[in-house]
């Protein structure tokens, strides 16, 4: 990598003596999602020479691509299922998760590691909200989080894949610039446009969602009613944003 700080240390060396720093007795907790900057965190954390153990938690919305990739070039990543009834219960519980509302994050990223140092592959430049994130902070839960890549550009990211020939999903040569949970609430137009093509039975399953929650909760007299008479109707009010 490219010298990036002024004391003259190459920004991957820099994340690499930030691993090593917060090294837990226990070891870490790696969240593997199978995006590119999650490929960079394990590479990074095995150049450490700390333990560690990296986790997909498993997602019922992801594309099919990424579970693919996953098992065929990190068979080592334990997979961990907190997202069970993720359609019949916490959908029916919550309606469509929005910039606001973003409970399937919690249901399915967040619920891993509670009581353990997570290392996650989180960057300042991927939004204005994690642009305030620190390096290292404690979570709720006796958790803590530690985001050894959180100054790096995509660039940074790309440059240090292609400098160690890692494997990276390829999703990312349909245009996509972050793979993750089909019609995420945070993609633009071009991803929702792309996604509604590409994955269609995922797509499918927000459709029945929407139906059937629509149903119930117009009929239920203990809930406000949706301004919306089909699921149809909530399902595209949802993807225009």
């Amino acid at each position: 990598m490219q010298i990036r700080l002024e004391d003259g240390m190459t920004i991957d060396d820099a994340a690499i003596k930030l691993i090593q720093a917060y090294e837990p007795l226990n070891g870490y907790y790696l969240g593997f999602s199978g995006g590119k900057d999650s490929v960079v965190i394990e590479h990074l954390t095995h150049r450490a020479g700390v333990k560690y153990q990296a986790v997909y938690n498993v997602s019922p919305i992801d594309p099919p691509q990424i579970h693919s990739f996953i098992k065929e070039w990190y068979p080592q990543v334990v997979w961990e299922n907190h997202a069970q009834g993720f359609w019949n219960k916490h959908f029916m519980s919550n309606g469509l998760p929005t910039h606001r509302i973003r409970w399937c994050c919690r249901i399915i990223k967040e619920a891993g590691g509670v009581g353990r140092v997570k290392i996650l592959g989180m960057r300042s430049a991927e939004s204005n909200a994690r642009s305030h994130y620190r390096c290292f902070s404690e979570r709720p839960n006796n958790t803590f989080r530690l985001l050894p890549i959180l100054s790096w550009s995509d660039a940074d990211v790309w440059q240090y894949i292609s400098e160690h020939h890692l494997p990276f999903s390829a999703l990312y040569r349909h245009g996509f610039n972050r793979i993750g949970c089909v019609l995420c609430p945070f993609v633009g137009n071009a991803e929702i446009k792309q996604s509604l093509i590409l994955f269609p039975k995922i797509v499918q399953n927000w459709r029945n969602a929407c139906d059937r929650y629509v149903i119930e909760r117009n009929a239920n007299p203990k809930r406000k009613p949706l301004p919306f008479n089909t699921g149809e109707d909530y399902f595209n009010w949802w993807i225009k944003r």
